[in-house]
Protein backbone atom coordinates (compact mmCIF):
# COMPACT_ATOMS: atom_id res chain seq x y z
CA UNK A 1 0.00 0.00 0.00
CA UNK A 2 2.75 2.25 0.87
CA UNK A 3 3.91 2.19 -3.22
CA UNK A 4 0.86 2.75 -4.34
CA UNK A 5 -0.56 6.39 -4.85
CA UNK A 6 -3.59 6.79 -3.71
CA UNK A 7 -6.45 8.49 -5.47
CA UNK A 8 -8.19 10.91 -3.41
CA UNK A 9 -11.87 12.79 -4.88
CA UNK A 10 -12.59 16.11 -2.39
CA UNK A 11 -16.00 17.18 -2.96
CA UNK A 12 -16.16 20.53 -0.99
CA UNK A 13 -17.79 23.83 -2.58
CA UNK A 14 -15.69 25.98 -0.12
CA UNK A 15 -12.56 27.24 -1.90
CA UNK A 16 -10.88 27.99 1.49
CA UNK A 17 -11.92 24.84 3.26
CA UNK A 18 -10.14 23.16 -0.32
CA UNK A 19 -7.21 25.01 -0.44
CA UNK A 20 -6.63 24.06 2.57
CA UNK A 21 -6.88 20.58 2.82
CA UNK A 22 -5.28 20.35 -0.06
CA UNK A 23 -2.26 22.28 1.74
CA UNK A 24 -2.44 19.70 4.26
CA UNK A 25 -1.52 16.19 1.46
CA UNK A 26 0.60 19.04 -0.50
CA UNK A 27 3.24 17.98 2.41
CA UNK A 28 3.48 14.45 2.20
CA UNK A 29 5.85 12.83 0.59
CA UNK A 30 5.95 13.46 -3.61
CA UNK A 31 3.86 10.30 -5.32
CA UNK A 32 1.46 9.56 -2.10
CA UNK A 33 -1.25 11.15 -3.14
CA UNK A 34 -3.07 12.37 -6.50
CA UNK A 35 -6.20 14.58 -5.58
CA UNK A 36 -9.13 15.50 -7.66
CA UNK A 37 -11.60 18.34 -6.82
CA UNK A 38 -15.04 18.69 -7.28
CA UNK A 39 -17.74 21.03 -6.09
CA UNK A 40 -20.84 18.98 -6.81
CA UNK A 41 -22.53 15.65 -5.82
CA UNK A 42 -23.83 14.91 -9.31
CA UNK A 43 -20.05 15.44 -10.77
CA UNK A 44 -18.65 13.03 -8.05
CA UNK A 45 -21.40 10.71 -8.75
CA UNK A 46 -19.67 10.80 -12.32
CA UNK A 47 -16.51 10.20 -11.55
CA UNK A 48 -17.03 7.39 -8.90
CA UNK A 49 -19.22 5.42 -10.70
CA UNK A 50 -16.22 5.55 -13.55
CA UNK A 51 -13.62 3.50 -10.44
CA UNK A 52 -10.27 4.08 -10.08
CA UNK A 53 -10.87 6.33 -6.56
CA UNK A 54 -9.47 5.04 -3.25
CA UNK A 55 -10.22 7.85 -0.71
CA UNK A 56 -13.42 10.40 -1.07
CA UNK A 57 -13.06 13.34 1.53
CA UNK A 58 -17.26 14.59 1.56
CA UNK A 59 -18.86 17.54 2.53
CA UNK A 60 -21.88 17.23 4.36
CA UNK A 61 -23.69 20.27 2.78
CA UNK A 62 -23.04 21.31 -1.51
CA UNK A 63 -25.02 22.70 -3.25
CA UNK A 64 -27.04 19.93 -4.54
CA UNK A 65 -27.12 17.63 -1.77
CA UNK A 66 -26.84 17.62 2.01
CA UNK A 67 -26.22 15.21 5.44
CA UNK A 68 -26.52 11.57 5.12
CA UNK A 69 -28.55 11.56 1.42
CA UNK A 70 -25.17 12.70 -0.65
CA UNK A 71 -23.34 10.02 1.46
CA UNK A 72 -25.68 7.41 0.26
CA UNK A 73 -25.34 8.49 -2.96
CA UNK A 74 -21.35 8.41 -3.28
CA UNK A 75 -21.82 5.03 -1.43
CA UNK A 76 -24.43 3.98 -4.29
CA UNK A 77 -22.38 5.20 -7.16
CA UNK A 78 -19.39 3.42 -5.76
CA UNK A 79 -19.95 0.75 -2.67
CA UNK A 80 -16.26 -0.48 -2.04
CA UNK A 81 -14.34 3.26 -1.61
CA UNK A 82 -13.50 4.38 1.53
CA UNK A 83 -15.30 7.32 2.42
CA UNK A 84 -14.38 9.92 5.12
CA UNK A 85 -17.04 12.96 5.95
CA UNK A 86 -16.26 16.34 6.25
CA UNK A 87 -18.67 19.11 8.35
CA UNK A 88 -18.03 22.40 9.88
CA UNK A 89 -20.28 21.26 13.20
CA UNK A 90 -19.72 19.07 16.33
CA UNK A 91 -22.49 16.76 15.90
CA UNK A 92 -22.52 13.40 17.53
CA UNK A 93 -25.84 12.08 15.91
CA UNK A 94 -24.54 12.63 12.41
CA UNK A 95 -21.27 11.45 12.91
CA UNK A 96 -23.08 8.19 14.24
CA UNK A 97 -25.65 8.21 11.39
CA UNK A 98 -22.19 8.93 9.01
CA UNK A 99 -20.74 5.64 10.56
CA UNK A 100 -24.14 3.13 9.51
CA UNK A 101 -24.09 4.84 6.59
CA UNK A 102 -20.08 3.30 5.81
CA UNK A 103 -18.11 5.91 6.23
CA UNK A 104 -14.64 5.16 8.17
CA UNK A 105 -14.21 8.33 9.32
CA UNK A 106 -15.86 11.22 10.56
CA UNK A 107 -13.65 15.18 10.81
CA UNK A 108 -14.64 18.15 11.79
CA UNK A 109 -13.34 21.32 9.59
CA UNK A 110 -11.07 24.02 11.83
CA UNK A 111 -10.09 21.32 13.97
CA UNK A 112 -8.07 19.10 11.55
CA UNK A 113 -4.23 19.46 11.72
CA UNK A 114 -2.02 18.87 9.63
CA UNK A 115 -0.70 15.55 10.37
CA UNK A 116 -3.80 14.20 11.07
CA UNK A 117 -5.19 14.41 8.10
CA UNK A 118 -2.86 11.95 5.88
CA UNK A 119 -3.03 9.47 9.03
CA UNK A 120 -7.20 9.72 8.79
CA UNK A 121 -6.79 8.86 5.21
CA UNK A 122 -4.22 5.76 6.02
CA UNK A 123 -5.87 4.09 8.75
CA UNK A 124 -9.21 4.60 7.26
CA UNK A 125 -8.19 2.42 3.91
CA UNK A 126 -6.81 0.19 6.85
CA UNK A 127 -10.19 -0.10 8.64
CA UNK A 128 -11.84 -0.75 5.04
CA UNK A 129 -9.11 -3.17 3.93
CA UNK A 130 -9.83 -5.36 7.57
CA UNK A 131 -13.33 -5.02 7.35
CA UNK A 132 -13.78 -6.71 3.69
CA UNK A 133 -11.53 -9.14 4.74
CA UNK A 134 -13.75 -9.60 8.02
CA UNK A 135 -16.87 -9.85 5.70
CA UNK A 136 -15.01 -12.01 3.01
CA UNK A 137 -13.92 -14.45 5.84
CA UNK A 138 -17.77 -14.53 7.43
CA UNK A 139 -18.96 -15.16 3.47
CA UNK A 140 -17.07 -17.81 3.18
CA UNK A 141 -17.89 -19.51 6.87
CA UNK A 142 -21.61 -19.35 5.96
CA UNK A 143 -21.25 -20.54 2.26
CA UNK A 144 -19.42 -23.98 3.41
CA UNK A 145 -21.79 -24.22 6.77
CA UNK A 146 -24.49 -24.08 3.85
CA UNK A 147 -22.48 -25.90 1.41
CA UNK A 148 -22.37 -29.01 3.91
CA UNK A 149 -25.62 -28.19 5.51
CA UNK A 150 -27.16 -29.11 1.51
CA UNK A 151 -25.09 -31.85 0.88
CA UNK A 152 -25.80 -33.94 4.37
CA UNK A 153 -29.14 -32.99 3.55
CA UNK A 154 -29.26 -34.49 0.10
CA UNK A 155 -27.69 -37.63 1.37
CA UNK A 156 -30.07 -38.30 4.56
CA UNK A 157 -33.06 -38.08 2.36
CA UNK A 158 -32.70 -41.63 1.00
CA UNK A 159 -31.92 -43.41 4.30
CA UNK A 160 -34.94 -41.74 5.84
CA UNK A 161 -37.49 -42.42 3.22
CA UNK A 162 -35.87 -46.51 3.41
CA UNK A 163 -36.78 -45.89 7.15
CA UNK A 164 -40.13 -44.19 6.75
CA UNK A 165 -41.21 -47.23 4.19
CA UNK A 166 -40.48 -49.93 6.03
CA UNK A 167 -41.68 -48.85 9.12
CA UNK A 168 -44.62 -48.02 8.01
CA UNK A 169 -45.27 -51.75 6.05
CA UNK A 170 -44.46 -53.16 10.12
CA UNK A 171 -46.95 -50.83 11.02
CA UNK A 172 -49.61 -51.32 8.67
CA UNK A 173 -49.29 -54.97 9.80
CA UNK A 174 -48.16 -56.18 6.04
CA UNK A 175 -44.98 -57.76 7.91
CA UNK A 176 -46.87 -59.97 10.71
CA UNK A 177 -48.60 -59.06 13.58
CA UNK A 178 -47.01 -56.63 16.23
CA UNK A 179 -47.95 -56.14 19.68
CA UNK A 180 -49.23 -52.93 20.80
CA UNK A 181 -46.20 -51.77 22.76
CA UNK A 182 -44.48 -52.66 19.38
CA UNK A 183 -47.56 -50.08 17.88
CA UNK A 184 -46.65 -47.53 19.81
CA UNK A 185 -42.62 -47.81 19.24
CA UNK A 186 -43.57 -48.07 15.28
CA UNK A 187 -45.84 -44.31 16.11
CA UNK A 188 -43.10 -42.94 17.79
CA UNK A 189 -40.24 -43.85 14.81
CA UNK A 190 -42.68 -42.80 12.17
CA UNK A 191 -43.56 -39.11 13.87
CA UNK A 192 -39.61 -38.48 14.74
CA UNK A 193 -38.67 -39.51 11.10
CA UNK A 194 -41.34 -37.44 9.64
CA UNK A 195 -40.21 -34.73 11.89
CA UNK A 196 -36.81 -35.47 10.67
CA UNK A 197 -37.88 -35.25 6.80
CA UNK A 198 -39.20 -31.88 7.86
CA UNK A 199 -36.02 -30.67 8.80
CA UNK A 200 -34.24 -31.68 5.87
CA UNK A 201 -36.86 -30.65 3.22
CA UNK A 202 -36.65 -27.31 5.21
CA UNK A 203 -32.73 -27.02 4.76
CA UNK A 204 -32.92 -27.60 1.05
CA UNK A 205 -35.52 -24.66 0.72
CA UNK A 206 -33.48 -22.18 2.26
CA UNK A 207 -30.19 -23.72 0.34
CA UNK A 208 -32.02 -23.35 -3.14
CA UNK A 209 -33.64 -19.88 -1.90
CA UNK A 210 -29.39 -18.98 -1.58
CA UNK A 211 -27.95 -20.49 -4.73
CA UNK A 212 -31.31 -18.84 -6.81
CA UNK A 213 -32.62 -22.23 -7.80
CA UNK A 214 -35.72 -20.92 -6.14
CA UNK A 215 -38.73 -20.50 -8.19
CA UNK A 216 -42.24 -18.49 -8.29
CA UNK A 217 -44.06 -18.36 -11.13
CA UNK A 218 -47.01 -15.45 -10.16
CA UNK A 219 -50.73 -15.98 -11.54
CA UNK A 220 -54.17 -16.13 -9.96
CA UNK A 221 -54.50 -18.15 -7.27
CA UNK A 222 -57.42 -18.63 -4.78
CA UNK A 223 -56.46 -18.09 -1.20
CA UNK A 224 -59.54 -20.00 0.07
CA UNK A 225 -57.97 -23.09 -1.45
CA UNK A 226 -54.71 -22.79 -0.08
CA UNK A 227 -55.90 -22.06 3.29
CA UNK A 228 -57.72 -24.97 3.06
CA UNK A 229 -54.86 -27.09 1.88
CA UNK A 230 -52.71 -26.13 4.81
CA UNK A 231 -55.85 -26.82 7.44
CA UNK A 232 -56.57 -30.35 5.96
CA UNK A 233 -52.73 -30.77 5.80
CA UNK A 234 -52.13 -30.27 9.69
CA UNK A 235 -55.78 -31.42 10.73
CA UNK A 236 -54.10 -34.85 12.17
CA UNK A 237 -51.45 -33.33 14.25
CA UNK A 238 -53.81 -31.07 15.66
CA UNK A 239 -56.27 -33.64 15.91
CA UNK A 240 -53.89 -35.15 17.84
CA UNK A 241 -53.14 -32.71 20.05
CA UNK A 242 -56.80 -31.84 20.48
CA UNK A 243 -56.69 -28.66 19.24
CA UNK A 244 -59.10 -27.23 17.00
CA UNK A 245 -58.15 -25.79 13.53
CA UNK A 246 -60.51 -23.49 10.99
CA UNK A 247 -60.83 -21.65 8.11
CA UNK A 248 -64.10 -19.83 6.84
CA UNK A 249 -64.10 -19.37 3.45
CA UNK A 250 -64.85 -16.27 1.93
CA UNK A 251 -66.62 -16.02 -1.43
CA UNK A 252 -65.97 -12.17 -1.76
CA UNK A 253 -62.21 -12.70 -1.24
CA UNK A 254 -59.83 -11.65 -4.46
CA UNK A 255 -57.45 -14.21 -5.89
CA UNK A 256 -53.83 -12.89 -5.05
CA UNK A 257 -51.09 -12.21 -7.76
CA UNK A 258 -48.73 -15.60 -5.92
CA UNK A 259 -47.05 -18.69 -6.81
CA UNK A 260 -50.05 -20.96 -5.86
CA UNK A 261 -47.13 -23.72 -4.68
CA UNK A 262 -45.36 -20.86 -2.77
CA UNK A 263 -48.77 -20.17 -0.84
CA UNK A 264 -49.79 -23.20 0.62
CA UNK A 265 -46.11 -23.68 1.62
CA UNK A 266 -46.25 -20.36 3.39
CA UNK A 267 -49.50 -20.89 5.10
CA UNK A 268 -48.92 -25.07 5.80
CA UNK A 269 -45.26 -23.40 7.77
CA UNK A 270 -47.42 -20.37 9.58
CA UNK A 271 -50.76 -23.06 10.60
CA UNK A 272 -47.84 -25.70 11.62
CA UNK A 273 -46.23 -22.92 13.70
CA UNK A 274 -49.22 -22.35 15.37
CA UNK A 275 -50.77 -25.84 15.93
CA UNK A 276 -46.80 -26.79 17.73
CA UNK A 277 -47.14 -23.70 19.98
CA UNK A 278 -50.78 -24.19 20.95
CA UNK A 279 -51.79 -25.90 24.30
CA UNK A 280 -54.10 -29.01 23.74
CA UNK A 281 -57.66 -27.66 23.57
CA UNK A 282 -56.63 -25.04 22.06
CA UNK A 283 -57.63 -22.80 19.20
CA UNK A 284 -55.93 -21.90 15.49
CA UNK A 285 -58.11 -19.87 13.20
CA UNK A 286 -56.92 -18.99 9.47
CA UNK A 287 -58.95 -15.78 8.25
CA UNK A 288 -58.36 -13.95 5.21
CA UNK A 289 -59.75 -10.49 3.50
CA UNK A 290 -59.33 -7.86 1.70
CA UNK A 291 -56.24 -5.63 3.09
CA UNK A 292 -58.21 -2.70 4.44
CA UNK A 293 -55.00 -0.27 4.42
CA UNK A 294 -54.39 -1.38 0.72
CA UNK A 295 -56.96 -2.46 -1.34
CA UNK A 296 -54.89 -3.90 -3.96
CA UNK A 297 -53.69 -6.43 -1.18
CA UNK A 298 -55.08 -9.13 0.40
CA UNK A 299 -54.21 -9.81 3.82
CA UNK A 300 -54.42 -13.60 5.90
CA UNK A 301 -53.98 -13.81 8.99
CA UNK A 302 -53.36 -17.35 11.04
CA UNK A 303 -54.35 -16.75 14.95
CA UNK A 304 -53.65 -18.92 17.88
CA UNK A 305 -54.17 -19.23 21.31
CA UNK A 306 -50.96 -20.40 22.40
CA UNK A 307 -48.02 -19.63 24.72
CA UNK A 308 -47.28 -16.30 22.98
CA UNK A 309 -44.08 -14.19 22.25
CA UNK A 310 -42.37 -11.99 23.79
CA UNK A 311 -41.95 -8.31 22.68
CA UNK A 312 -38.32 -8.67 22.65
CA UNK A 313 -38.42 -11.70 20.29
CA UNK A 314 -41.04 -10.70 17.58
CA UNK A 315 -38.72 -8.87 15.22
CA UNK A 316 -36.53 -11.72 15.54
CA UNK A 317 -38.35 -14.57 15.09
CA UNK A 318 -37.84 -14.37 11.31
CA UNK A 319 -34.20 -14.73 11.30
CA UNK A 320 -32.53 -17.29 10.01
CA UNK A 321 -31.96 -20.48 12.79
CA UNK A 322 -33.75 -18.20 14.97
CA UNK A 323 -35.64 -20.36 17.41
CA UNK A 324 -38.44 -19.30 20.29
CA UNK A 325 -38.20 -21.98 22.72
CA UNK A 326 -41.90 -22.48 24.30
CA UNK A 327 -41.74 -22.67 28.09
CA UNK A 328 -44.62 -25.58 28.28
CA UNK A 329 -44.92 -28.53 26.12
CA UNK A 330 -44.02 -27.76 22.54
CA UNK A 331 -39.96 -27.69 22.91
CA UNK A 332 -37.75 -27.35 20.21
CA UNK A 333 -38.85 -28.68 17.31
CA UNK A 334 -36.71 -27.62 14.32
CA UNK A 335 -33.93 -25.91 12.86
CA UNK A 336 -35.97 -22.51 13.19
CA UNK A 337 -35.89 -22.30 9.80
CA UNK A 338 -39.84 -21.97 9.17
CA UNK A 339 -40.75 -18.78 9.50
CA UNK A 340 -37.91 -17.33 8.03
CA UNK A 341 -38.64 -19.59 5.03
CA UNK A 342 -42.27 -18.14 5.05
CA UNK A 343 -40.71 -14.53 4.73
CA UNK A 344 -38.30 -15.16 2.04
CA UNK A 345 -41.33 -16.54 0.01
CA UNK A 346 -43.55 -13.93 0.76
CA UNK A 347 -41.33 -11.25 0.10
CA UNK A 348 -40.04 -12.89 -3.18
CA UNK A 349 -44.19 -12.70 -3.96
CA UNK A 350 -44.19 -8.61 -3.10
CA UNK A 351 -45.31 -8.75 -0.02
CA UNK A 352 -44.70 -8.48 3.81
CA UNK A 353 -45.01 -10.65 6.59
CA UNK A 354 -45.44 -9.81 10.64
CA UNK A 355 -46.42 -10.46 13.68
CA UNK A 356 -48.36 -9.24 16.83
CA UNK A 357 -48.28 -11.23 20.11
CA UNK A 358 -49.16 -11.51 23.87
CA UNK A 359 -47.12 -13.80 26.08
CA UNK A 360 -49.47 -16.42 27.43
CA UNK A 361 -52.18 -15.62 24.82
CA UNK A 362 -51.41 -16.57 21.53
CA UNK A 363 -49.94 -14.78 18.88
CA UNK A 364 -51.25 -13.29 15.48
CA UNK A 365 -48.76 -14.05 12.12
CA UNK A 366 -50.21 -11.71 9.09
CA UNK A 367 -48.77 -11.76 5.95
CA UNK A 368 -50.38 -9.41 2.91
CA UNK A 369 -50.00 -10.14 -0.75
CA UNK A 370 -50.76 -8.31 -4.18
CA UNK A 371 -54.32 -8.96 -5.27
CA UNK A 372 -54.86 -10.01 -8.54
CA UNK A 373 -55.72 -7.43 -11.45
CA UNK A 374 -56.47 -8.00 -14.99
CA UNK A 375 -57.29 -4.72 -15.39
CA UNK A 376 -54.01 -3.02 -13.62
CA UNK A 377 -51.86 -5.67 -16.31
CA UNK A 378 -53.87 -4.37 -19.64
CA UNK A 379 -53.88 -0.90 -18.63
CA UNK A 380 -50.45 0.18 -19.57
CA UNK A 381 -51.51 -1.31 -23.40
CA UNK A 382 -54.49 0.28 -23.25
CA UNK A 383 -53.01 3.51 -22.53
CA UNK A 384 -50.55 3.25 -25.92
CA UNK A 385 -52.09 5.62 -27.84
CA UNK A 386 -53.62 3.94 -30.69
CA UNK A 387 -53.43 3.67 -34.63
CA UNK A 388 -56.52 3.88 -36.84
CA UNK A 389 -58.23 0.54 -36.75
CA UNK A 390 -56.27 -0.83 -33.40
CA UNK A 391 -58.43 -3.39 -31.46
CA UNK A 392 -57.60 -5.98 -28.50
CA UNK A 393 -56.48 -9.44 -29.97
CA UNK A 394 -56.63 -12.35 -27.38
CA UNK A 395 -53.95 -14.47 -28.53
CA UNK A 396 -53.72 -18.61 -26.89
CA UNK A 397 -50.84 -20.32 -27.52
CA UNK A 398 -51.60 -24.17 -26.15
CA UNK A 399 -48.61 -26.92 -25.89
CA UNK A 400 -49.94 -30.64 -24.77
CA UNK A 401 -48.64 -32.51 -22.22
CA UNK A 402 -48.90 -35.85 -24.06
CA UNK A 403 -46.93 -38.73 -22.94
CA UNK A 404 -43.36 -36.67 -21.99
CA UNK A 405 -41.94 -37.09 -19.04
CA UNK A 406 -42.76 -34.56 -16.03
CA UNK A 407 -38.94 -32.66 -16.63
CA UNK A 408 -39.51 -32.16 -20.01
CA UNK A 409 -42.81 -30.88 -20.15
CA UNK A 410 -41.90 -28.63 -17.48
CA UNK A 411 -38.72 -27.80 -19.89
CA UNK A 412 -40.99 -27.56 -22.64
CA UNK A 413 -43.61 -25.21 -20.71
CA UNK A 414 -41.04 -22.56 -19.43
CA UNK A 415 -39.47 -22.43 -22.86
CA UNK A 416 -43.04 -21.51 -24.16
CA UNK A 417 -43.56 -18.50 -21.63
CA UNK A 418 -39.48 -17.71 -22.50
CA UNK A 419 -40.39 -17.71 -26.56
CA UNK A 420 -43.94 -15.60 -25.74
CA UNK A 421 -42.22 -13.11 -23.71
CA UNK A 422 -39.75 -12.43 -26.52
CA UNK A 423 -41.89 -12.04 -29.04
CA UNK A 424 -43.68 -9.61 -27.87
CA UNK A 425 -43.52 -5.70 -27.95
CA UNK A 426 -43.75 -4.36 -24.09
CA UNK A 427 -45.68 -1.12 -24.69
CA UNK A 428 -48.56 -2.74 -26.57
CA UNK A 429 -48.68 -6.27 -25.53
CA UNK A 430 -48.77 -8.38 -22.47
CA UNK A 431 -48.56 -11.98 -21.68
CA UNK A 432 -50.87 -13.16 -18.74
CA UNK A 433 -49.83 -14.66 -15.93
CA UNK A 434 -49.91 -18.89 -16.06
CA UNK A 435 -53.17 -20.43 -16.47
CA UNK A 436 -53.68 -24.03 -15.01
CA UNK A 437 -53.67 -27.24 -17.36
CA UNK A 438 -56.85 -27.98 -18.66
CA UNK A 439 -56.96 -31.92 -19.52
CA UNK A 440 -53.25 -32.53 -20.25
CA UNK A 441 -53.50 -28.98 -22.05
CA UNK A 442 -51.61 -25.72 -20.88
CA UNK A 443 -52.63 -22.62 -21.94
CA UNK A 444 -50.86 -19.26 -22.44
CA UNK A 445 -52.79 -16.42 -23.29
CA UNK A 446 -51.47 -12.69 -24.56
CA UNK A 447 -53.77 -9.05 -24.93
CA UNK A 448 -52.54 -7.27 -27.43
CA UNK A 449 -53.06 -3.70 -29.15
CA UNK A 450 -52.77 -4.73 -32.69
CA UNK A 451 -55.04 -4.72 -36.34
CA UNK A 452 -55.46 -7.10 -38.35
CA UNK A 453 -52.36 -7.68 -40.43
CA UNK A 454 -50.27 -7.06 -37.10
CA UNK A 455 -52.62 -9.83 -35.39
CA UNK A 456 -51.17 -11.80 -38.41
CA UNK A 457 -47.51 -11.29 -37.62
CA UNK A 458 -47.20 -11.86 -33.90
CA UNK A 459 -48.82 -14.98 -34.46
CA UNK A 460 -47.21 -16.46 -37.34
CA UNK A 461 -43.91 -14.92 -35.44
CA UNK A 462 -44.85 -16.84 -32.04
CA UNK A 463 -45.63 -19.99 -34.21
CA UNK A 464 -42.25 -19.69 -36.20
CA UNK A 465 -40.07 -19.18 -32.76
CA UNK A 466 -41.55 -21.91 -30.76
CA UNK A 467 -41.61 -24.32 -33.97
CA UNK A 468 -37.56 -23.66 -33.63
CA UNK A 469 -36.88 -24.56 -30.37
CA UNK A 470 -35.60 -28.54 -29.63
CA UNK A 471 -37.35 -28.48 -26.59
CA UNK A 472 -40.88 -28.64 -28.59
CA UNK A 473 -40.21 -30.27 -31.79
CA UNK A 474 -40.85 -33.53 -30.40
CA UNK A 475 -44.57 -35.04 -31.17
CA UNK A 476 -45.03 -35.12 -27.26
CA UNK A 477 -45.42 -31.37 -27.19
CA UNK A 478 -47.40 -29.97 -29.97
CA UNK A 479 -47.71 -26.65 -29.82
CA UNK A 480 -50.53 -24.30 -31.94
CA UNK A 481 -51.53 -20.71 -31.59
CA UNK A 482 -54.76 -18.73 -32.16
CA UNK A 483 -56.28 -15.41 -31.76
CA UNK A 484 -59.61 -13.98 -31.39
CA UNK A 485 -60.59 -10.17 -31.03
CA UNK A 486 -62.52 -8.19 -28.59
CA UNK A 487 -65.53 -6.52 -29.40
CA UNK A 488 -64.64 -2.60 -30.28
CA UNK A 489 -64.41 -0.56 -26.98
CA UNK A 490 -63.59 2.99 -26.65
CA UNK A 491 -62.90 5.13 -23.67
CA UNK A 492 -66.28 7.06 -23.00
CA UNK A 493 -65.94 10.95 -22.19
CA UNK A 494 -64.96 11.55 -18.45
CA UNK A 495 -64.26 7.88 -18.00
CA UNK A 496 -61.16 6.99 -15.78
CA UNK A 497 -58.17 5.13 -16.60
CA UNK A 498 -58.93 2.53 -14.42
CA UNK A 499 -63.20 2.20 -15.44
CA UNK A 500 -61.97 1.75 -18.90
CA UNK A 501 -59.59 -1.42 -17.71
CA UNK A 502 -62.04 -2.54 -15.50
CA UNK A 503 -64.15 -2.98 -18.83
CA UNK A 504 -61.92 -4.14 -20.87
CA UNK A 505 -60.64 -6.70 -18.27
CA UNK A 506 -64.41 -7.98 -18.13
CA UNK A 507 -64.08 -8.68 -22.13
CA UNK A 508 -60.78 -10.34 -21.80
CA UNK A 509 -61.55 -12.78 -18.90
CA UNK A 510 -65.35 -13.53 -20.86
CA UNK A 511 -62.70 -14.10 -23.63
CA UNK A 512 -60.32 -16.60 -21.66
CA UNK A 513 -63.06 -18.62 -20.06
CA UNK A 514 -64.49 -19.06 -23.63
CA UNK A 515 -60.74 -20.58 -24.57
CA UNK A 516 -61.18 -22.24 -21.91
CA UNK A 517 -63.86 -23.86 -22.03
CA UNK A 518 -62.98 -24.94 -25.91
CA UNK A 519 -59.89 -26.83 -24.93
CA UNK A 520 -61.65 -28.28 -22.43
CA UNK A 521 -64.15 -29.71 -24.41
CA UNK A 522 -61.89 -30.70 -27.02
Amino acid sequence: MENKVLQILLVEDNSSDARLLRDMLSKEKQGSFELTHLTRMREAEIRLSEGGIDIVLLDMGLPDGHGLEILRRARAADPTVVMIVLTGFDDEALAAGAMKEGAQDYLIKGQIENRALPQALRYAMERQRMQAEADLMRKNEVQQRDDFLSHVSHELRSPLTSICSFSSIIADGLAGQTTPQQDDYLRIILRNVGQLQAMIEDLLEVSHAQTGKLTVELQSVSVNEAAAYAVDTLAGAAKQKGINVSFLPSASLPSAYADATRLRQILTILVDNAVKFTPAGGMVTVRAREYEKDGSMVLVEVSDTGCGIKPEETERIFEHLYQVTDPGSAGRRGLGLGLHIAKDLVARQGGKIWVTSVPGKGSLFSFILPAFSLASLIRPILAHKNEPGNLMALFVAQIESGDGSPDAARKALDVTRMILQQCLRADTSVLLPAIGPVDGHKLFFVVANTQQRGAEIIGNRILGQLGSRQELKSDKFPVSVSHTFLPPMSREVNESMETFAERAAVEVRDQIDNAVCLQGAA
